[in-house]
C-alpha cells in the first residue's frame, strides 16, 4: 500500500506538472503554484522528524520526506518538460 501511494502521489505531480505549464499565469505564480503542490505531502512526514528529532525512527521520516519532495518536483518538471515538448511539436 505504501509504494502505490507513492507511486500515485508521483503520478499525480507529473500530471499538475502538465496541465500547469498549458495554463496562462505567469512564471512567478507557475512556481508558486508548483511549490504548493509538491511540498505539502513530504511536510506530513518531515514536520514530526524536525519537530521531535530524538524520537525513534525520526531519521527515517525526515529521509522519507525529503525523498518525496525531491520526487515529487522532478516529476512536476517532467510533467511540464513533457507538455512544453508536445507544445513545442504541434
Amino acid at each position: 500500500m505504501p509504494k502505490l501511494l507513492a507511486a500515485l502521489y508521483l503520478l499525480l505531480m507529473v500530471a499538475a506538472g502538465w496541465r500547469l505549464f498549458g495554463m496562462a499565469w505567469s512564471r512567478g505564480l507557475k512556481i508558486a503554484a508548483a511549490a504548493g503542490l509538491v511540498i505539502p505531502i513530504p511536510m506530513l512526514f518531515l514536520l514530526p522528524a524536525l519537530m521531535q528529532p530524538d524520537r525513534p525512527f525520526a531519521d527515517l521520516l525526515r529521509a522519507i520526506g525529503i525523498a518525496l519532495m525531491l520526487g515529487g518536483a522532478v516529476s512536476l518538471l517532467g510533467g511540464m518538460a513533457g507538455a512544453w515538448l508536445r507544445a513545442r511539436r504541434a
